[in-house]
């Protein structure tokens, strides 16, 4: 839909394997007119996609069946839901290792879809989710979120590296914001942080939301669209995320990486692994939908600054070890797993 964390991942997971001397390859289907600056990667090969429901099901499973990456490959790993019940279904599964690897949460969440929607999508990706050979998941909160589907090997994601251009001294910069600007994303509590701390707060993205939220005109919030990860962090003071249904986390990390201090709603799955100092995590993971409770854990951060500096030093620390490198060698090493016990079977 855009090109944002799986986006970009998928050109990171490539581009670190190939530098380890693996030859991945990805096939990559965006709508026509998705948003953001597409990506160049050798060996990843992006096309245009715009069937919905059960044609795009048959179309990606057709892309598959005629694709040469996927004829030669050993393994096949599908990163959202739609190719993990393409491939349940596909006949491209003989002789290869199929591994589903969970990026988010495989059905919709509660006010995304109608009910029965929701119902009907949970079966049918449960269904394929137990047909793959594995199922990987980047975090242990985003297992436990589809656990009842299928129990998920957890191999983390990662970044790739990002140049540290803060220290947390300065506060004065715009707090940041950046996702899809969709429900789950709540980008209108960020919208009622701004207002209520007073604070210049910029938001990266796009999505269904974001006319409405623009209407709303709040004080001191710049709506911009998509843009490349150096310039999102340029001038912040902290980034804020509010998001209740964060599998990973990517622009969370890449800020904590960049020595930005920031602040994370508890459902975040990289807050655990960011925030490790329990003092600290008090400070800065919200866990309230009240946007009152929200504005004063930002306020607190913007007004103390050896608070500030010592959350960018932790967070950042802690960055360090979610690399996209690291993500690489957790993926081979399960995938050698897998194939091992295949030939003793």
């Amino acid at each position: 839909m855009a090109r944002s964390g799986v986006y970009r991942t998928t050109h990171d997971l490539v581009r670190a394997a190939q530098s380890a001397g693996f030859s991945w390859k990805a096939l990559v289907g965006m709508r026509p007119g998705a948003p953001g600056a597409p990506l160049i990667t050798p060996g990843v090969r992006e096309f245009s996609f715009s069937a919905r429901g059960n044609a795009g099901i048959r179309h990606i499973r057709e892309i598959i069946g005629a694709a040469p990456e996927a004829a030669d490959a050993d393994v096949v790993i599908s990163l959202i839901s739609q190719s993990d019940v393409a491939l349940a279904k596909s006949g491209i599964r003989e002789g290869r290792i199929w591994i589903a690897w969970v990026r988010g949460r495989p059905w919709p969440a509660v006010g995304e879809q109608s009910l029965l929607r929701r119902a009907i999508l949970r079966v049918v990706e449960t269904a394929a989710l137990r047909q793959a050979d594995d199922v990987w998941a980047t975090t242990p909160v985003l297992a436990g979120e589809f656990a009842s589907a299928r129990e998920a090997h957890i191999v983390p994601a990662g970044i790739a590296p990002v140049r540290r251009i803060a220290n947390g001294q300065d506060g004065s910069g715009p707090l940041v914001w950046a996702g899809r600007v969709a429900i789950d994303k709540r980008p209108g509590l960020f919208a009622d942080i701004v207002a209520k701390t007073g604070h210049a707060g910029v938001a990266f993205g796009d999505g269904p939301l974001l006319g409405t939220l623009k209407s709303r005109s709040v004080p001191g919030l710049r709506w911009e669209g998509w843009t490349d990860s150096d310039s999102l962090w340029a001038d912040a003071s902290v980034f804020v995320g509010t998001s209740t249904r964060e599998a990973f986390g990517r622009s969370a990390v890449e800020a904590a990486a960049a020595g930005l201090p920031v602040v994370l709603g508890a459902q975040y799955g990289a807050a655990p692994l960011l925030f490790t100092d329990q003092g600290i995590r008090r400070a800065c993971v919200v866990d309230s939908d009240d946007p009152a409770v929200w504005a004063r854990a930002v306020r607190t951060l913007l007004d103390d600054a050896d608070l500030r500096e010592a959350v960018s030093e932790h967070v950042h620390s802690n960055a360090q070890q979610l690399t996209i490198d690291a993500s690489v060698r957790r993926a081979i090493s399960r995938a050698q797993e897998l194939r091992q016990e295949r030939i003793e079977r």
